[in-house]
């Protein structure tokens, strides 16, 4: 079992700053690097902002990644129970042009969703892709969730046991920003088209946190007057 202390350590060389994540684990105390290519310096690349989610079998790690450019990746890696990464070097999810951060990720029945905001096409957009339990990228660079005028971003996602629910922080409404959901069936169909409203601020509402505790969803959000 996976403790839930997590750390970032940073590593200083002679020609760059690196940044690279590890985890802690009960059975290889007190730390294990999740993306050991950092370590030999073969990736001239910052990972950051790791998120984790708890499989039927293994654990999927996925974090912001620049080692294929100037620009955040999405990358993950399954680790195992006993602390083993399956994917030492990692699963790249998504490596198109822009800017893909704020990465969150939930286990499903089938398969992992993986949810990130996306500027691929200048303002932000949410974007998901589909991992299987054997560590197979179902949808390359992912699949749009939510692609409206103005910025949708921060997403967060949750299981039901039959439907994932991403929401997001969306400025369709120019006034303020809002929370918007949709249901993600396991096969990626997007049950609820452009999203359906989940708060009603009069100030700008964002980084939305969403949990199911078998009957219902939970999701808090903070607001900002900024």
């Amino acid at each position: 079992m996976v403790s839930p202390k997590s750390t970032l350590t940073v590593i200083v060389t002679s020609v760059c700053f690196v940044l690279c994540l590890s985890a802690s684990a009960f059975s290889s105390w007190p730390e294990f690097w999740i993306s050991p290519d950092c370590i030999s310096g073969s990736a001239y690349s910052n990972q950051s902002s790791p998120s984790v989610a708890d499989g039927q079998t293994n654990l999927l790690a996925v974090w912001e990644d620049e080692r294929v450019s100037p620009y955040s990746d999405i990358f993950g890696a399954r680790i195992t129970p006993d602390g083993e990464i399956l994917d030492p070097t990692g699963i790249p999810i998504c490596t198109a042009s822009g800017w893909q951060t704020w990465v969150r990720a939930a286990a499903g029945s089938e398969n992992y969703l993986v949810v990130w905001q996306d500027d691929r096409d200048v303002d932000y957009d949410i974007y998901g892709a589909r991992i299987d339990l054997n560590g197979n990228v179902l949808d390359p660079d992912g699949f749009p969730i939510s692609t409206g005028e103005g910025w949708e971003s921060s997403p967060a996602v949750a299981w039901d046991g039959t439907n994932f629910l991403v929401v997001w922080s969306d400025d369709r409404n120019p006034s303020a920003a809002n929370i918007y959901g949709t249901r993600i069936t396991p096969q990626g169909e997007i049950l609820d088209g452009t999203g359906f409203q989940i708060s009603d601020e009069t100030i700008r509402t964002i980084a939305p946190s969403i949990t199911f505790n078998g009957s219902n969803y939970l999701i808090a959000w903070e607001l900002s007057s900024g």
